[in-house]
């Protein structure tokens, strides 16, 4: 083979890339669809039935999908379909979300359903290098646990500013924490790939992919707690911006607001919507005696 015709470094990866982007479209349509024949993959996602058998025997072969015990007559003559669906049972991921109270730790199945959880208090105080420890024991307990699942990676949610890029909450100001590289100490504790991101937009992926919100191509999310934050995502793409900043509106100014913020300003959307204001004044008011938010609902 002459140098002019030899596939080129450049070329070769973009095969490589096209081939996972392949396989994460025939596994996405199995988790979206499953159990689901390999037709019909082929149909919804514009695949060669070739292609889709080839994707499937290796996702197969990965442990990740597995043959359905149900099968599919075919219309006509032939062999009939058997359908493929994801396989729940072999592995397990890791979640941690990291709350201004506690840190909730959890193992989920592919299908994201929870297996098993627990809750870790911040009872002595909020230092990332101890909550973040304390996160990972947490999980690898809960691993432990697991009997013969694998885990496959962890993913990590958090309010404030977190850069999803290079896996670092940059600022949580209720946490006190400033450049806190979560990627680097959880994957460290663990040896698991660790995925980082924002609680916002962590919550409007999981919708996409497992909750209510599956098949929709633009979606918003507004969460009102301890923090103030947003996420939104257009044709099939949920936004970051420069350094993950997108959605951060924890200081956006509300017209007529008194609250001081500590950012040296009066009235941020943050300090006059977040949970810690609502409890304080239904307490100067009588409203409740705690500084439970769940005080507030049942009252």
């Amino acid at each position: 083979m002459s140098l002019s015709t030899a596939p080129s470094a450049a070329r070769r990866a973009a095969d490589g890339t096209r081939r996972r982007t392949s396989a994460s479209v025939v596994l996405r349509s199995v988790l979206e669809h499953g159990p689901v024949a390999r037709s019909t993959i082929a149909r919804l996602t514009g695949l060669s039935p070739a292609s889709v058998t080839d994707h499937c025997a290796q996702l197969g072969a990965l442990g990740l999908i597995r043959e359905a015990a149900a099968t599919r007559q075919s219309k006509g003559a032939g062999r009939p379909h058997i359908p493929v669906d994801l396989d729940a049972s072999r592995f397990v991921v890791g979640g941690v979300h990291v709350a201004v109270p506690y840190t909730t730790v959890a193992l989920l199945d592919l299908r994201g359903r929870v297996v098993a959880e627990r809750r870790l208090g911040h009872g002595e105080g909020t230092e990332p290098g101890r909550v973040l420890a304390n996160a990972a024991d947490g999980l690898g307990a809960l691993f432990a646990e697991a009997g013969d699942r694998t885990p496959l990676s962890i993913g990590v949610a958090a309010g404030g500013w977190v850069d999803r890029d290079a896996g670092i909450i940059v600022e949580h100001g209720l946490l006190g924490w400033r450049d806190v590289a979560v990627r680097e100490v959880i994957g460290a504790h663990t040896g698991l790939p660790v995925q980082v991101d924002g609680h916002a937009r962590a919550l409007v992926n999981g919708e996409w992919l497992f909750g209510r919100a599956r098949g929709s191509r633009s979606m918003l999310h507004l969460f009102v707690g301890n923090v103030v934050d947003a996420a939104f995502a257009t044709h099939d793409q949920v936004h970051h911006g420069p350094r993950s900043q997108a959605g951060a509106i924890a200081h956006l100014p509300l017209e007529g607001g008194t609250e001081p913020c500590d950012c040296g300003r009066t009235g941020c959307l943050q300090v006059e919507l977040s949970e810690r204001t609502l409890c304080r004044r239904a307490r100067e008011r009588g409203v409740i005696r705690t500084a439970n938010p769940m005080h507030v609902v049942r009252a």
